[in-house]
Parts: C-alpha cells; sequence; structure tokens
C-alpha cells in the first residue's frame, strides 16, 4: 500500500464532493508556507461568504479552511493535530500581518477513515469537547478555530462516495456507487473520478478479481463506462503490437541476408574470421 498516493486521491475526492460550489472555492494542494519547511495538505480558499455551502463536509467552512488527511496506515495522533494547529496559527501570521483578522475566519478539518479512539480520549481529557453532529462528522470545541473531524468509514452509506472510496475494506456495492456516480460527471470531474478508481482498483484487489472472476454486471459496467479509455488502451497495444511483429520481420529478413552472405562466401572459401 506504499504505492498508493492516497493524498492524490483525497485532493480529488473532495474536489468531486464540493464540485456543486467549486465556483467559489479555490483548491491549494499541499501549500506551503513562508519558510517552506512546512506545507499543508490541502487549503480551501472560499472566495465569497455569502453562498451557503449546503453540504456536511464544507458547511462548517469559512474563509481560509486548512485540511489534513491520514491515509490508510497513517495514524491521526494528539500531536498531529497540534501540529495542524500550529500550522494553521502561522498560516494566520503570515495572511494577517496586522490585527484586523479573526480566527472565525480559519477553520481545521481532519480526515481519517477509521476512527480515531485514543485522540478522541485524549482530547476530552484535556477538557476539548468532540460532539458528532452528523454521523461520522464530530465538532471540536475547544481549540482557538472552529474544527471538525471527519470520519469517513462512519459516514451514511450511500452518501460521501469518493472520500468513502478512499480504503482498504472496499466491498462490490462501492464499486457500484462509484460507477453510476461517475455517469453524467464532465471531463474534468471524470479525470478526478478515474484517479480514485485508479487508487480504489489497487487498493481493493480482492474485490476486483472477485467481481472479474464472477462476471458481475458491474465489471460490464465499467467497462462501458471507461470505454474511451480502453480503446484507446487498446489502439496503444495495437500499435505496439505491430511494432514488435515489424521488428521480428526485420530480424528475420537481416537472418536470412546473412545466411546468404555467408553462402557467398563460403563458396569462395572466405570465412568470417578472415574478414575481421
Amino acid at each position: 500500500m506504499k504505492d498508493i498516493d492516497w493524498h492524490a486521491g483525497f485532493v480529488s475526492a473532495m474536489k468531486l464532493e464540493l464540485r456543486k460550489y467549486e465556483d467559489i472555492l479555490t483548491f491549494d494542494e499541499e501549500h506551503y508556507l513562508a519558510n517552506r519547511a512546512q506545507k499543508l495538505d490541502l487549503l480551501i480558499i472560499r472566495n465569497t461568504g455569502k453562498d451557503v455551502i449546503d453540504n456536511p463536509i464544507g458547511r462548517i467552512f469559512s474563509r481560509h479552511n486548512i485540511l489534513e488527511y491520514k491515509g490508510i496506515g497513517d495514524v491521526l495522533t494528539y500531536g498531529k493535530l497540534y501540529k495542524t494547529l500550529a500550522y494553521t496559527s502561522l498560516y494566520l501570521y503570515e495572511q494577517h500581518k496586522d490585527d484586523e483578522c479573526s480566527a472565525r475566519d480559519y477553520t481545521m478539518s481532519f480526515v481519517r477513515y477509521e476512527y480515531p479512539k485514543k485522540l478522541f480520549i485524549q482530547l476530552k481529557r484535556d477538557g476539548i469537547v468532540c460532539e458528532e453532529i452528523t454521523p461520522g462528522i464530530y465538532a471540536v470545541s475547544g481549540l482557538p478555530f472552529r474544527t471538525q473531524i471527519i470520519v469517513s468509514g462512519r459516514l451514511p452509506k450511500g452518501t460521501a462516495i469518493w472520500l468513502k472510496s478512499l480504503t482498504t475494506h472496499g466491498t462490490v456495492e462501492d464499486v457500484e456507487y462509484i460507477t453510476t456516480e461517475t455517469v453524467g460527471l464532465n471531463e474534468k470531474h471524470k479525470d478526478e473520478a478515474d484517479n480514485i478508481m485508479n487508487i480504489f482498483t489497487a487498493a481493493n484487489g480482492a474485490v476486483m478479481r472477485k467481481i472479474k472472476k464472477e462476471g458481475l454486471p458491474v465489471c460490464q459496467a465499467v467497462n462501458e463506462l471507461f470505454a474511451d479509455e480502453i480503446k484507446e488502451l487498446r489502439i496503444i497495444n495495437d500499435a505496439q503490437a505491430e511494432q514488435i511483429v515489424q521488428k521480428d520481420a526485420q530480424i528475420e529478413q537481416d537472418a536470412k541476408e546473412i545466411l546468404r552472405l555467408k553462402s557467398i562466401l563460403l563458396s569462395h572459401n572466405i570465412s568470417f574470421d578472415e574478414l575481421k
């Protein structure tokens, strides 16, 4: 799983989950702070505060929104939470040199597939309240910035399809969801969906093999959905195969020519060694 780019998948997932509001949101992937020594996983700038974001994930969003993602195998610890808090504070300092800003202009979101039980225990110990305001989304009270922790594996069934697809616990039903949701996307969004599907396939090989082995209908749906990509791949493979055939034919022709030359030399009692 080390070769899977979970972060890239997360960025694609967030763009798809919030695509309805892409006109007012700007995505800044891996935003570096001024000294270039630290970076934010994902920074989402909200360009206007007038539009209501009717989405559980983005409902908290203010002007500057810092998101920290922990992929499969990466733990959301107490220390990492406070590291993001420090980075957010530094980002605030860099954005506003004067005392004109408000902490309300900044939010922090932490995303992880599995429930961070130990972290919640530690936060409760420190008097920081974590309230589940909707299944899988926890509002954190007691930090300088409005904060939420999103446990994608606990989000309601049939919602946040893209974010929940970043898992090693995928099912046939998940493939059906992805396939269904991809229909109707424009080319830009389809590229993001392709990225997530590639990650899902790499992380859930057993499920994909089951679909292929059992000939489940979803397999045909996936083939139809990505027909253009499959066709293009076949064209490339056919072209490569044709090149191989041509090379083999050339090799065979060269071999015949060498044998012909050898025959001529032998008829004159001349060997290759004498020509060196």
